[in-house]
């Protein structure tokens, strides 16, 4: 698994316009940092913009696929469905880790502040297992798993963001924080089962001109 996992960071340097892609993922991570302190925590976006950082690598790694000699490759499928998640996955738990941690912090404040934490914490668990369903299937199915997205991320919004719904029931922060990675693992599991049941089709060329503007 170690070895797996040194050839899934190894094929990260071969990836399109790396600088670009490793450019973007710092930016999303230092707006990510500053909502977090502008909001001191209470804004989704600045936890899901952080975890999001970390999915440029998942997409440098896939965007190794629109080589030739990929293509021939004994590692094409591994490229395509293994390694990706292999690399991004420990990415996932730290940042979810550290964030988790700066949320038990900013819960001690008050009462108030701890149950919005419970619940943005969940909200969380909740935006990770959309994004790895959407990453498992936008390399192959573009436009469906952008619509996927833009739908499904509405609803736990309105609802754990809500402090009059059914979420406000959530009134333990440890708990809410498990729920949270056994979401995000399970994310995980189904983007590594999405893309292994669909590796035979063709890759979206929408995806590979959207996403890393290879033309």
């Amino acid at each position: 698994m170690l070895d797996e996992l040194k050839n899934a960071y190894k094929i990260v340097g071969y990836g399109l316009r790396i600088k670009t892609q490793l450019g973007l993922a710092a930016l999303f991570a230092g707006m990510g940092i500053f909502f977090e302190i502008l909001s001191g925590g209470e804004l989704s976006t600045g936890s899901f913009y952080i975890v999001l950082s970390g999915m440029f690598i998942y997409q440098l790694i896939i965007s190794t696929d629109v080589s030739t000699l990929v293509q021939s490759s004994p590692y094409k499928k591994k490229i395509q469905c293994t390694y990706p998640i292999l690399a991004t996955a420990p990415w996932l738990y730290m940042t979810l880790t550290i964030l988790s941690i700066v949320h038990a912090i900013f819960a001690r404040q008050s009462e108030e502040k701890y149950l919005i934490m419970c619940r943005l914490t969940i909200l969380l668990g909740c935006l990770l297992f959309i994004l790895m369903l959407y990453f498992g299937l936008a390399y192959k199915y573009f436009v469906a798993a952008t619509v996927f997205m833009v739908i499904s991320v509405f609803p736990p919004i309105f609802i754990f963001e809500n402090e009059n719904s059914l979420s406000a029931k959530c009134t333990n922060l440890g708990v809410c924080t498990l729920i949270a990675y056994l979401l995000m693992t399970l994310g995980v599991v189904c983007c590594w089962l999405v893309t292994r049941l669909t590796y035979k089709k063709e890759l979206s060329k929408i995806a590979f001109k959207a996403a890393l503007r290879t033309k």
